[in-house]
């Protein structure tokens, strides 16, 4: 009895502190709105422009190769010079790798890069640009992440909502070991 009454306060406080996100997230739900179409080249929606004449097209990190790998497109003729952003934090010299991109060309580019903080990037140099960053990689928030989308009204009011069902409870197990009549001290 005891257990299957465990297992439903659990299933209840589970309830009480997602529920709050789950409204939260239901509400942001994306509008399309109208902007203006390209009209040169269909650009990749997905890409991230550095300049004029740069795109980001992806970027992923291979964790076991210790290497991150950046596709890039360029509209015009030009050199790219790409570095570890990780090595920034440390100082000292760090290693750039400088590709040279014709007009309408698209490459991919591997940068060895180091991981600080669990985050991995890349700093990148384009003639218009001298310095721009790219987050390859983020770090997991290791099961926290629910902390991040609670506001505060809502963690104190699925806390209240806690505390208040495991009061209930302890005093109803409380009434229950005294046959349903509280001892006088």
């Amino acid at each position: 009895m005891r257990s299957i009454l465990f297992a439903a306060l659990l299933v209840v406080s589970f309830g009480c502190v997602s529920a709050p996100t789950a409204a939260q997230s239901a509400g942001n739900v994306p509008v399309e709105t109208p902007g203006p179409q390209p009209t040169a080249h269909d650009s990749d929606t997905n890409a991230t422009r550095i300049d004029g004449n740069t795109e980001i097209v992806g970027s992923e990190y291979r964790p076991d190769e210790g290497i991150a790998r950046i596709t890039l497109r360029s509209n015009a003729t030009q050199v790219v010079s790409i570095s570890d952003a990780g090595r920034f934090q440390g100082g000292g010299k760090i290693p750039v790798r400088s590709v040279a991109l014709e007009s309408g060309e698209t490459t991919t580019v591997e940068v060895p890069v180091t991981e600080q903080d669990g985050y991995v990037g890349v700093a990148i140099s384009t003639e218009n640009t001298p310095l721009y960053a790219e987050i390859v990689q983020r770090p997991s928030g290791g099961g926290l992440d629910i902390l991040r989308a609670l506001s505060s009204l809502q963690a104190w009011l699925a806390g209240a909502g806690v505390a208040f069902v495991w009061m209930v409870i302890a005093g109803w197990n409380v009434m229950r070991g005294e046959n349903g009549r509280p001892e006088v001290a």
